[in-house]
């Protein structure tokens, strides 16, 4: 079974609501560097950037974050605050290698963490700063961003 849970229209309104709490809680975006995920966190934070610079206005670049390839070219982020962004927190173990690869950069001011969709189900002490929607899931389903025509969420058992 295959249901929507987040169209388009209001993946939007989400997103907009994000980029004004990364801009209230970090007091403008000077000094902010977004790592978005590889491979759907960095469409989530292309996104995500796109409205923070409508209400910055100033352009913010995303910077992918791939883990699985260790000859990336690392962003310097010492006393820059890093938002990690990524599509689906579940288990936290990409998570955790996110925040330990920004920490191998330089020495971030922070590191914030945001996630589209916060599954629950956590093997690691890991907390998002910002959520784009809490959804309580069992095992063994599944929550994926597809991102066809713009990004949406569906859950499949």
């Amino acid at each position: 079974m295959h249901t929507l849970i987040l169209g388009k229209e209001r993946i939007e309104r989400t997103l907009a609501r994000l980029a004004c709490e990364v801009d209230e809680r970090n007091q403008g975006t000077e000094g902010l560097v977004l790592f978005g995920v590889v491979p759907k966190g960095i469409l989530v934070a292309q996104a995500l950037a796109r409205h923070i610079s409508e209400i910055a206005g100033r352009s913010v670049v995303p910077v992918p974050l791939d883990l699985e390839d260790p000859s990336q070219k690392p962003e310097d982020v010492t006393g820059k605050v890093v938002v990690i962004v990524d599509d689906v927190l579940y288990t936290g173990r990409t998570a955790h290698r996110a925040v330990a690869a920004v920490c191998e950069m330089g020495s971030p001011a922070r590191i914030q963490l945001m996630v589209l969709i916060d599954r629950g189900h956590r093997e690691m002490p890991l907390q998002p700063d910002y959520v784009g929607r809490k959804l309580q899931t069992k095992y063994r389903e599944r929550v994926d961003v597809d991102a066809e025509e713009g990004l949406s969420v569906y859950l499949t058992e």
